[in-house]
């Protein structure tokens, strides 16, 4: 409101004040104007009285000449002879120079070829350069803001010229010189009063022009502090307006400013509230979700888009779709004929470079929202979801599945196989003994019990396997537990000629769980590492933070994990190695899942493989904390 009033106030002033410099400016013209023109008719009164009396002096004393003139040379001869000996015309121009009120400083009387015969001012005081002056009658043909510049900087004088003859020839010349000074010395005080007057108006029309605006902007302060009261919910101590009319205008206008800030505070938190809600929604999202106004910008962007983009949000909020998606990539493509053709695209699948990160394959749905249909605008919608992920999320959710169904079947059977097993475990054991006493071949049943006590142990591994685990849950600090791993596998990692590493983000990162249980699980994932860099390498343990979950990574330098076998390392009893019993992995698996926690991994043929364990934390840990902590040395 401030603003407002003082751009009404700018503008009222400089209204007032362009009006009256424009009166001045007009005022001025027409006044120079004036004096110009006066200049001009009273030089050319003085041109028309010295023509006629050199004609009537030239008459006279040409008619009494003896003898006269046989022809026009003879005639020129005359007159000029004349002009020169007619003392008395020399002093009669002099006179009517000096009485003259026009601004003439010179008569001069010449010959046809512009010879002075004869002028009002002696020898020595003539001007040489009259032939080059100016014509007085041309110069008042130009712009009158022309001629005042030139009178005021330039000293410069001007010629009014009139030729006497007779049949077409020219015989004398009358030259009358006009001054620019005494043109300036003519205009000057009136211009000067010109000037002050007006400056005197100005004055005066800017400061009626500011108090004007101060009462007519008394009403809209008023007005501004009721709003400025309105929105700090204070009560309106406005004064009484002097009219009863402005009475109630006034407490019109203040109830419906009082409505309507009720409803901009109601919107106001409606609006609030449901932008922390997106915003929420947004950060709890597994999918990347991108929100771009109808002029293309940038509006919203999630966590999960930050990640797979790996951009920030800060690098690209407010900036048009072009620019982070060029037209030469897939995803620029797909929108620009999206927005072209106005039609939306559902599950196209696209690879996203991420210059020095992996590229990520992603499944992409873009969406037109209401913009401006009116104008061919729409909001667009671009969601992402990693193919990657997904495809990780289903084959853990099949070996849950795998791992279910195992658990419902060994449940019974297990046990219904045991129980045979012993009874026939014990019978063999007394068929053996009748054949020792009888002295009689015992290896075939040798054989047939030592098979018979491997499906024992598988039974039991079976057994050990489903049965439910009683979980001994306390806050844990998932960096000391990691850090007791990486000292634990130092002297197998240190044969193998495997340099161990560990760091942390933060040197606390509390997780909940099963101290045991979870030392079981880090420690198989961290022995399979050493155990597929056959010729050494370098085993990374990290913990990190993400968002609301502490992240552990194990990354190795091996050959990596084959694409044909990636489905099923999680699958119990699968192993890749010789003498691996296949229990390791799948146990892993199951812990993690036990502590509401995930398991996820990548690999590269020939550049290694990084397991991911994400696990809720519980505490608020400051993230501006570092620590980083080297163990192992490559032998």
């Amino acid at each position: 409101m401030n603003s407002l009033k003082t751009r009404l106030r700018i503008s009222i002033v400089t209204l007032v004040t362009l009006l009256v410099f424009a009166q001045c400016v007009i005022s001025l013209r027409i006044a120079a104007e004036d004096k110009f023109r006066d200049a001009l008719e009273r030089s050319e009164s003085i041109l028309a009285q010295v023509r006629h009396l050199v004609l009537v002096r030239v008459n006279e004393q040409a008619a009494n000449a003896r003898p006269q003139p046989k022809n026009v040379e003879e005639l020129k001869a005359l007159w000029q002879d004349i002009v020169v000996r007619d003392e008395p015309l020399a002093l009669l121009l002099t006179k009517i120079s000096a009485n003259s009120t026009a601004p003439v400083v010179e008569i001069l009387i010449c010959d046809a070829q512009d010879r002075v015969l004869t002028a009002s001012s002696p020898m020595e005081q003539r001007k040489p350069d009259y032939l080059s002056l100016p014509g007085l009658r041309e110069w008042g043909d130009r712009p009158v803001w022309d001629r005042l510049l030139e009178v005021f900087t330039e000293s410069r004088d001007y010629a009014l010229i009139e030729t006497l003859g007779v049949t077409g020839q020219t015989i004398l010349t009358v030259r009358i010189i006009v001054s620019g000074v005494l043109l300036r010395s003519a205009i000057k005080p009136q211009v000067t009063s010109l000037a002050l007057v007006s400056t005197f108006s100005l004055l005066a029309s800017v400061i009626m022009a500011y108090l004007f605006s101060n009462l007519l902007l008394r009403s809209i302060e008023r007005l501004s502090r009721t709003i400025e009261n309105l929105a700090a919910g204070k009560p309106d101590p406005v004064s009484k307006p002097a009219s009863g009319r402005e009475v109630k205008e006034f407490a019109d206008m203040q109830s419906k400013l009082d409505l309507l800030s009720q409803q901009f505070r109601g919107a106001k938190e409606d609006v609030h509230l449901l932008r922390n809600n997106i915003e929420r929604m947004l950060e709890r999202l597994e999918e990347g979700v991108l929100l771009f106004d109808p002029n293309g910008r940038l509006m919203r962007i999630s966590n999960a888009a930050e990640r797979l983009l790996g951009l920030s949000r800060d690098e690209i909020s407010g900036r048009p779709f072009r620019e982070i998606f060029p037209p030469d990539t897939p995803i620029g493509t797909l929108l620009e004929q999206v927005t072209s053709q106005q039609r939306p695209v559902r599950d196209a699948a696209l690879t996203i470079e991420r210059g020095p990160l992996p590229a990520v394959r992603v499944l992409v749905n873009v969406e037109l929202m209401e913009g401006f249909p009116q104008l061919g605008k729409f909001s667009v919608l671009l969601t992402l979801r990693d193919l990657e992920s997904r495809r990780q999320l289903r084959s853990q959710l099949d070996i849950s599945t795998r791992l279910a169904a195992i658990s419902r079947l060994t449940g019974g059977v297990a046990h219904e196989i045991k129980n045979p097993l012993n009874a026939i475990a014990l019978h063999i054991e007394i068929l053996k003994s009748r054949l020792r006493e009888a002295d009689l071949d015992s290896r075939e049943l040798n054989v047939i019990a030592s098979e018979i006590s491997r499906l024992d142990r598988v039974v039991k591994t079976f057994l050990d396997f489903t049965r439910p685990v009683d979980l001994r849950l306390r806050d844990i600090n998932l960096v000391d537990l990691a850090k007791q791993i990486t000292s634990l596998v130092w002297p197998q990692a240190e044969r193998a000629h495997v340099a161990v590493t560990f760091g942390a983000a933060q040197p606390v990162s509390t997780i909940r769980g099963d101290e045991d249980l979870l030392k079981q699980a880090l420690l198989n994932v961290v022995t399979n590492g050493l155990e597929a860099m056959k010729t050494g390498g370098e085993l990374k343990v990290r913990v990190e933070r993400e968002g609301d979950d502490a992240v552990l990574f194990v990354s190795d330098t091996g050959p990596g994990i084959p694409p044909e076998v990636r489905d099923k390392i999680f699958n119990l009893y699968f192993s890749t190695k010789q003498k691996g019993s296949g229990i390791g992995l799948a146990m892993t698996f199951r812990i993690i899942q036990l502590h509401n926690a995930t398991i996820e991994f990548t690999t590269e043929p020939g550049q290694g493989t990084t397991f991911r364990m994400r696990f809720p934390l519980v505490d608020d840990v400051e993230p501006s904390v570092e620590a980083s902590v080297t163990q192992g040395v490559r032998v």
